[in-house]
């Protein structure tokens, strides 16, 4: 079976038409271009604002994930060009309630990989893995740095101590 890859642009242009017709008050300086970023691992996406211009990034996770998913995060970075939105307080939530009422989104501050529909490629994908002694939860490290060189140094949240297991 053919793997297809999302039109990323294309499907900005339609949740941006989505938002206009919700009467999302989105900024007009949006490029129409989206970025995708490769290292991403932990975010599908971003909003940067440099000068009142904006530019969506998404993570390469979502090239082959379901449109939905990507239309969901489109909806997410695009409410963040709102004016007082670039957090996500009470109007960001606003405004993300009515996206997800109108288009059947479940836009949050955080979606998990299974909640987008996406297989979760963390564990394979990650070159180091550190996991906490006393309570079994794991660490994914695409790089190596301090942690993963010295993981004993670090806690896990629950006070564990850190061993590192790849």
């Amino acid at each position: 079976m053919k793997q297809t890859v999302n039109d990323f642009d294309k499907l900005l242009l339609e949740v941006m038409d989505q938002a206009v017709r919700a009467g999302l008050p989105i900024a007009r300086t949006i490029a129409p271009h989206v970025l995708v970023n490769r290292r991403a691992q932990k975010r599908f996406g971003q909003c940067i604002m440099k000068e009142e211009h904006f530019t969506i990034e998404l993570s390469a996770v979502l090239l082959n994930a379901p449109e939905q998913a990507c239309r969901q995060t489109l909806a997410h970075e695009l409410i963040h060009t709102c004016r007082g939105c670039q957090n996500h307080g009470p109007l960001f939530q606003k405004y993300a309630a009515v996206m997800n009422r109108l288009y059947g989104y479940h836009i949050r501050t955080t979606n998990s990989m299974e909640e987008m529909g996406i297989s979760d490629h963390t564990k394979q994908s990650a070159k180091y893995i550190l996991q906490c002694l006393s309570c079994g939860k794991e660490y994914y490290y695409y790089r190596s740095g301090r942690a993963v060189e010295h993981p004993s140094s670090y806690r896990c949240r629950c006070g564990g101590r850190l061993t590192r297991t790849r």
